[in-house]
């Protein structure tokens, strides 16, 4: 029987989900907790780096003909250069069963005896991870505006129509690239806060980085994104999804005997 990746990542998830904690290696208090401010802040920041892409997108306008004609591949980067002889629609298909597949795939989570325990507070930690991950996505490809690999390959069978929209100059970096990573590094990072005692916890670490790997070089199979997209944005996301689950960290008890929330200090820089 023929597996797709998303079947692959859907059995995987099944397995560590349903059948790999059960009760065993289960922490005694549950580890993640909502707090208004922090709710505020993560939400109030998605939405203005919605707001910001938004402004950076107005006037944004497509390639025309001429200008496509005009490009060279030899203007490219040596390490990036490659992925404009790329094209493949069913390598872009596939990477977008698994960008779906990884988005659904921590909702598994909630299967699990501790997830069934606060499945509000992993369901709102889980949204806002992806909020944050689309907000910064969008407003960093409408900043940057590269022109994918796709747009510098003659081959014919790629429409010209797919290269004069704007779509086409949002390549860097790949959202479905963090989005993948930000769904996995979520998954297994709340996982192992979970059950910090199971065995199962390198094979969900495992699994979830090969998906969100997979992911990745499927976009740059499929020509729509060069390898420095892909690297910047497995590290974007996996950054996003390790750190919104640590913002709702329990308070762990200090030296003086009182309890303090982790601190995560977040800093952007945004140059133009």
């Amino acid at each position: 029987m023929k597996l797709s990746p998303g079947g692959a990542v859907w059995l995987f998830v099944i397995f560590v989900t349903v059948l790999g904690p059960g009760s065993a290696g289960a922490a005694d208090e549950f580890p993640y907790e909502l707090d208004g401010a922090t709710e505020a802040t993560v939400i109030g920041g998605s939405a203005a780096l919605f707001g910001l892409g938004f402004w950076a997108r107005q006037g944004l306008e497509p390639l025309t003909p001429a200008e496509i004609a005009d490009l060279d591949p030899a203007s490219v980067n040596w390490f990036d250069r490659g992925a404009t002889r790329r094209w493949s629609p069913g390598a872009a298909k596939a990477s977008d069963i698994m960008l779906y597949t990884t988005a659904v795939a921590p909702l598994g989570l909630l299967l699990t005896n501790q997830g069934e325990r606060q499945p509000w507070t992993l369901g709102a930690m889980y949204l806002e991870t992806m909020a944050l991950q689309g907000g910064l996505t969008y407003l960093v490809k409408n900043l940057v505006t590269r022109t994918r690999p796709y747009v510098y390959n003659d081959d014919p069978d790629i429409p010209l129509s797919m290269k004069t929209k704007v779509d086409a100059r949002w390549s860097f970096y790949s959202g479905h690239t963090s989005s993948a990573f930000a769904s996995m590094v979520f998954l297994a990072s709340v996982f192992e806060k979970l059950y910090p005692d199971s065995e199962a916890r390198g094979w969900v670490w495992g699994g979830c980085m090969a998906a969100a790997a997979t992911t990745g070089y499927l976009r740059y199979a499929a020509g729509r994104h060069y390898p420095t997209d892909i690297l910047a944005g497995a590290a974007m996301g996996a950054f996003v999804g390790y750190l919104v689950p640590a913002l709702h960290e329990l308070e762990q008890p200090g030296a003086d005997g009182g309890k303090s929330r982790p601190t995560v200090t977040l800093g952007l820089s945004l140059g133009f």
